[in-house]
């Protein structure tokens, strides 16, 4: 007992001298090992001890043998002044974070333009005298499979965004629970102006579908041209808006490591499931667009897909 407590006490020791010696932040420190910055104050203070992984990582970042570091004395050591981080150097992305939050931002402005594009296509074939509809035979009404081809497209790209954007962020929370703050106020600065700038081009993309599909329905006669184009300008405006939104919020660090633990965890957990009863709905519902089946089992399963695309969007968009 009196053993482990020395070699504690050792440990504890070292590691403060160590980061103490290269100039190094607990938050810093934190970021090299994937950890949040808890976890170093509590091994500063003796109150636990880092797993066989994060020790071997502490040797490779202070190049000191392992043996040396929990049971040795590594203060009697020279410290090499070049490996010390200058004062006041400012805090750098050394975990990859705006990278990855960039694509993460795409993604998920992806599937919300999919899932605008499947519900204005239905809204467009319904505007065209489209019957969602049909004559089934003695099974009594059935849907018209023409208008659910644009929802089973618009869910299955959300889906498959969504999933992606998830899964992805899923790991980089893992393996990197805490990250400083290392944006400056210029920019912030440009995340406002990158905001404002994306609802101005999603309202202006807006506007130019309304008015090509103005000009193609009444100069040229062209109605599903024109709200062919109507809906492809909507889904892009989605897309802009979205993108520039998360774009904004990325820069939001502090939210981001309140929210790094929960989803790597039950969260993570949860959302898989619905992707996974996701998928399964998404087929029945292809399947349901070839088998005689009743309009209100249609109904039923189209019902089952709006509400898992719509929470995997709010969740995913809100993880972060």
């Amino acid at each position: 007992m009196l053993d482990k407590e020395r070699d504690t006490m050792s440990f504890r020791d070292n590691l403060l001298y160590l980061r103490d010696a290269r100039n190094m932040t607990q938050e810093q420190l934190a970021m090299l090992l994937g950890v949040t910055r808890q976890a170093v104050s509590k091994w500063e203070s003796g109150a636990s001890t880092p797993d066989m992984d994060r020790l071997v990582r502490l040797c490779e970042i202070f190049e000191v043998d392992l043996d040396d570091l929990i049971r040795g004395d590594v203060t009697a050591q020279p410290v090499d002044q070049a490996l010390a981080i200058p004062p006041d150097t400012p805090v750098t992305d050394v975990t990859g974070y705006d990278p990855h939050m960039r694509g993460r931002a795409l993604f998920i402005a992806g599937g919300a333009a999919f899932a605008i594009f499947g519900i204005a296509g239905v809204a467009m074939l319904l505007r065209g005298g489209v019957q969602l509809l049909s004559p089934g035979g003695n099974m009594g009404a059935v849907l018209n499979p023409y208008p659910f081809y644009f929802l089973l497209t618009g869910a299955a790209g959300a889906l498959g965004c969504l999933a992606v954007a998830h899964i992805r962020h899923v790991a980089f929370a893992r393996a990197h629970p805490f990250v400083s703050n290392f944006y400056t106020d210029d920019d912030h600065v440009r995340a406002r102006r990158l905001s404002a700038f994306s609802r101005g081009a999603a309202w202006a993309l807006a506007a130019l579908g309304a008015a090509i599909a103005a000009i193609q329905s009444t100069a040229l006669q062209h109605v599903s041209g024109g709200l062919s184009s109507l809906v492809v300008c909507l889904a892009a405006a989605t897309l802009v808006a979205m993108y520039g939104h998360l774009m904004a919020r990325r820069i939001d660090v502090a939210s981001y490591n309140a929210r790094a633990e929960a989803v790597a965890g039950e969260l993570d957990v949860r959302l898989r499931f619905v992707l996974v009863v996701g998928a399964v709905t998404l087929v029945a519902a292809f399947a349901s667009l070839f088998l005689v089946m009743t309009a209100w089992s249609q109904i039923l399963i189209w019902g089952g897909i709006a509400i898992m695309v719509g929470w995997l969007f709010f969740t995913v968009s809100k993880e972060a």
